[in-house]
């Protein structure tokens, strides 16, 4: 499924097969045992502590972030939070925080608003030697 602009050699076709291959084994590993794991704790009850998570989420977002929720990036100003923007991709939207928050809430707010970076930042140092770690 990926494309570049010269054709890969049959050794990297392989090696890409084989992390497509890895990939599908772990997530049909990681959904067949959540859900084993979701039907022991009870599907209804699984269903009402989402959507209390969901409306805890709701209610920080709204005590966060400008507008209560994502804006699209060029609307977010420099030195706030700054948005995932995946290489090709169009109007991206990200978080900005709202002004006067503590230091320990606006720490608060950044974990909640852009977790997906850490991550993100983490894998750029792995492979890349890349990412500043920073999100804020």
């Amino acid at each position: 499924s990926r494309r570049g602009s010269r054709a890969a050699s049959p050794s990297q076709v392989r090696r890409l097969r084989a992390w497509n291959r890895l990939d599908w084994e772990l997530y049909s590993h990681l959904n067949r045992s959540f859900w084993r794991r979701a039907e022991a704790f009870g599907i209804p009850r699984l269903r009402d502590e989402v959507s209390k998570l969901r409306e805890r989420r709701e209610r920080l977002a709204g005590r966060c972030l400008k507008g209560g929720g994502p804006l699209p990036a060029k609307a977010i100003p420099d030195g706030n939070l700054r948005p995932f923007q995946p290489p090709g991709a169009g109007d991206i939207l990200g978080f900005a925080l709202r002004e006067g928050l503590e230091p320990e809430e606006r720490e608060l707010c950044v974990r909640m608003a852009m977790p997906e970076l850490q991550y993100k930042d983490l894998l750029d140092r792995r492979q890349f030697g890349e990412g500043d770690g920073k999100n804020g």
